[in-house]
């Protein structure tokens, strides 16, 4: 994924994207100045700016008479998917009251026992074989609920060749395998960022594990909400040490 596609699946436009690159590249410009390096008139410029500004991705200041706009740096974006990744953890619980059989409809499935959750991923193994996914996760918090099954299944997932990249919670590095043999690239999050649920990130769904849920977890297969959660993996896998 090219950078433009990478700030569009985060929901800017093409041409905001264009813009917020050149005014960072520019380090903090007049609208005439990152009007030229988009390649745009500045009266269409100009509107963008303001929007971007609007959702705290530009900010203005005035040097003299002149109005300057500075691009916010990419980790200030990350925060900003992370605490709409937050908002949306919060309404996992609105979520789950909704009718089983309304909740397929758009796109839901509930997962109720650790037998179903065994069959998912086992399902997982066979669809995502030489392939890849995404997962932010608490090591400990996914373990415990089938800590047997998940000791083989990372066994299994490498012998069929398929990666993972993590970002993990901090308190994950007591007992987070490292083996390069488990064909897992992983990153820890800054210790203040707490939770407990992990999300794994497929090509056409999401899966939602975690203690808070009435269900054991939750399978999400609405694309728009697939795009942004690889977008916000993304997004913080590249601005995370």
């Amino acid at each position: 994924m090219d950078t433009i596609s990478a700030l569009t699946s985060l929901g800017m436009s093409p041409q905001e994207a264009g813009v917020y690159l050149a005014c960072f590249k520019l380090g903090g410009s007049s609208a005439t100045v990152i009007a030229k390096e988009a390649g745009m008139q500045r009266t269409a410029v100009y509107p963008i700016l303001k929007t971007l500004a609007e959702k705290g991705l530009v900010t203005i200041y005035f040097k003299g008479s002149r109005k300057i706009f500075r691009a916010q740096r990419p980790n200030r974006i990350s925060e900003i998917f992370s605490n709409k990744l937050e908002t949306f953890n919060k309404l996992i619980p609105t979520i789950e009251t909704m009718d089983k059989k309304q909740a397929q409809i758009f796109g839901l499935r509930f997962i109720e026992s650790k037998n179903e959750l065994e069959k998912f991923y086992e399902e997982i193994l066979d669809e995502y074989k030489n392939k890849e996914y995404y997962i932010i996760g608490n090591t400990p918090a996914w373990e415990n609920v089938i800590k047997e099954f998940f000791d083989k299944y990372r066994r299994d997932r490498a012998e069929l060749n398929i990666k993972t990249k993590l970002l993990l919670s901090y308190d994950s590095k007591q007992n987070n395998p490292t083996k390069e043999s488990l064909l897992r690239e992983f990153k820890y999050m800054p210790e203040k960022y707490k939770f407990k649920s992990t999300i794994d990130i497929f090509k056409d769904k999401i899966l939602i594990v975690s203690p808070d849920l009435s269900s054991l977890a939750v399978v999400i297969a609405i694309p728009a909400m697939v795009d942004i959660f690889k977008s916000v993996f993304e997004v913080i896998w590249d601005t995370t040490n």
